[in-house]
């Protein structure tokens, strides 16, 4: 006999999607994918008053990038303490090809002895380094500079404060831009449903009796669409959207906001309960 696999609980950015979903739709959950069975959608949702509103299958998907997610866990991990050895605060710029486990012994030693030769930064572009202008590296900090290459790190700069403690701070370079035009909104929903939107129309197609909802997140790093719900830009275009799908929502991890598309128009909605769960991954 097959064995019935385990239940799981939603993601969390599932979860937040849903929040916002039941918050403007003014719905709730009557079920959910436990991972149980095949093919399910991620939520079934209807309205909380009788006749309120649209009986709703969502799925929530993303266009972050894995790398990045993976590196992300693990420096909340490896980093949520002081670091021994270390007496200064230092906000440290990673990559997604930064091997964690196996450059915490030598970044720590590489820090302190920024620490005991008293500069405040190391980096691999000019402007981001100690080195004075015009001048060449001693050679030992050429040295630390290739070790900082090696270990896949960008740069490193100290805090100076009464208060440090010898933490380590990451964040991670993206190099997108914030252009003021929501132009870039619906060819962003049009690449998701070009690249893996397909099995997402196809799961929503499985509920012909119930609106088909798309909640899509955008990767971190897409400061536009960011920039496009703060400052209240909203697309006069339409997305290429399947026909099993009825409204797509777009959200980004950095607003309180979000883009909602309902085959009609493009709108932009508050979503309170953001302001009080917000995501525990860092930009």
């Amino acid at each position: 006999m097959k064995r019935r696999k385990k239940p799981a609980n939603p993601a969390p950015e599932e979860l937040r999607a849903e929040a916002a979903v039941n918050e403007i739709l003014g719905s709730r959950r009557v079920g959910y994918d436990d991972q149980t069975e095949n093919n399910m959608v991620d939520f079934l949702l209807d309205p909380v008053l009788d006749g309120g509103g649209p009986r709703v299958a969502l799925e929530v998907s993303s266009t972050v990038d894995p790398n990045r997610q993976k590196l992300w866990h693990g420096l909340n991990h490896q980093y949520d303490q002081p670091v021994p050895g270390l007496q200064g605060d230092w906000i440290v710029e990673f990559t997604t090809g930064t091997p964690l486990k196996k450059i915490s012994e030598p970044l720590a030693a590489l820090l302190a002895r920024q620490e005991q030769a008293n500069l405040d930064t190391i980096g691999l572009n000019g402007w981001d380094d100690s080195t004075p202008d015009g001048r060449l590296p001693t050679p030992e900090h050429a040295q630390d500079l290739k070790e900082l290459a090696r270990l896949r790190i960008v740069r490193a700069v100290r805090i100076r404060s009464d208060k440090a403690l010898g933490r380590i701070f990451p964040t991670q370079m993206t190099f997108a831009t914030a252009p003021s035009t929501a132009e870039i909104i619906s060819p962003y929903v049009d690449a998701f449903f070009a690249s893996k939107g397909e099995n997402k129309a196809k799961k929503l197609a499985r509920h012909p009796d119930r609106e088909g909802h798309l909640f899509l997140w955008a990767d971190r790093s897409h400061h536009a669409i960011k920039m496009s719900l703060s400052q209240g830009f909203v697309p006069t275009d339409s997305p290429n959207v399947p026909a099993q799908v009825h409204t797509v929502w777009l959200g980004s991890f950095h607003s309180d906001r979000v883009f909602r598309w309902t085959r009609s128009t493009w709108s932009i909605l508050e979503v309170t309960s953001w302001r009080e769960q917000k995501p525990g991954t860092p930009a």
